[in-house]
């Protein structure tokens, strides 16, 4: 195995070691609902959009637009998202979170924020400034085909 596996191991163990080993409460109701992470992107995406039309919303997530009405089919069923016709163009669908919805996104934005907190609590300020310029730097998308 070359060093550069190696490391991607390691990145793979230690991305894993990242996952509560129990879930706060807000992820348990995710969980009840019969929820994924995949719905989880949707929550997000809505919660920073306010109102988005399918397409759009598809786009945003780099899914086939079937895909997603299957994610959002579930979503509008549990009470989360609601489901419209745009006022102007009967032919788009508009995608916007309910009260419940927001709530629970706001729930599951907190846990995660509070598993990040500690986290990084357990590195030094320059650490942690160090982790995440790293972090940053690796997850950016390269310019071009050659970029390094």
């Amino acid at each position: 195995m070359d060093a550069d596996q190696t490391n991607a191991e390691r990145l793979l163990r230690l991305t894993e070691r990242l996952r509560p080993h129990r879930p706060g409460p807000a992820f348990t109701r995710l969980h009840a609902l019969d929820l994924s992470l995949s719905h989880l992107r949707v929550l997000r995406t809505l919660a920073a959009a306010h109102s988005l039309p399918m397409k759009a919303l598809a786009d945003q997530l780099c899914i086939k637009p079937p895909s997603l009405t299957a994610l959002t089919r579930r979503l509008v069923e549990t009470g989360l998202v609601n489901r419209h016709i745009h006022a102007a163009d009967s032919r788009v669908v508009l995608l916007d979170l309910t009260e419940a919805g927001r709530s629970l996104h706001c729930e599951l934005h907190e846990e995660q924020l509070q598993r990040m907190q500690q986290l990084l609590a357990r590195l030094r300020p320059d650490e942690q400034r160090t982790l995440l310029d790293l972090l940053e730097r690796a997850t950016t998308p390269a310019l071009d085909n050659n970029a390094t």
